[in-house]
């Protein structure tokens, strides 16, 4: 049976109210689940995130492995020394910094939570608000991923915008968090659906 700790529960269902579960006032969710069915009916596996990460990764090889990146110059320390710090220089249209950290299940990464902020956001700098920010990082996202179904808008009056993309098991989501923050999640949503039926079945 799979093993998940309460902390990640919560966020694993964090991330459904968000991309999955907004309500029927939403704009784009008729359109996101009916991409969602398709792809997972069609027993694709896609399960690259970024900088050769995948999904299924065990704790053990993923943490070699950014060792590995880390003595390259690749990755270093990232916030309170919780996260992997990515530095995004030329690619968006500010120097920025990608944050980044897995939930295991079952020692597997299922999910990778990611934040993006500009190095020279401040409060009077409304260039580098997260606004700006969240179109950029979608941006680059069709650069990283450029297969596959392009990104869907779900809006919804009380939350604002997010971007999703499904292509077979992996569901990747990009949201402003607050005015210096954007988000995004990937998600396996095979893992997803049996963690959910878990629960349900508790």
């Amino acid at each position: 049976m799979m093993t998940i700790n309460r902390k990640f529960y919560i966020y694993l269902f964090a991330i459904g109210i968000i991309a999955g579960a907004v309500g029927c006032s939403s704009s784009g969710m008729d359109q996101y689940n009916k991409l969602v069915k398709k792809e997972l009916a069609k027993g694709t596996r896609v399960d690259s995130i970024f900088l050769g990460i995948n999904f299924g990764m065990s704790s053990k090889i993923f943490y070699g492995y950014c060792w590995e990146l880390n003595k390259k110059g690749i990755i270093s320390d990232g916030t309170n020394n919780t996260m992997v710090l990515y530095k995004i220089d030329s690619a968006l249209k500010f120097p920025a910094s990608m944050n980044f950290y897995p939930d295991f299940v079952d020692n597997r990464i299922v999910n990778m939570r990611v934040t993006f902020q500009y190095n020279g956001w401040a409060p009077w700098n409304k260039k580098q608000y997260a606004d700006t920010l969240l179109s950029d990082v979608v941006r680059l996202f069709k650069k990283w991923y450029p297969g596959g179904n392009d990104f869907i808008a779900i809006t919804e009056k009380a939350k604002g915008t997010v971007y999703v993309k499904v292509d077979g098991n992996r569901r990747i989501t990009v949201g402003r968090f607050d005015d210096m923050i954007v988000k995004a999640d990937f998600t396996d949503l095979i893992i997803e659906g049996k963690l959910k039926k878990q629960n349900d079945n508790k």
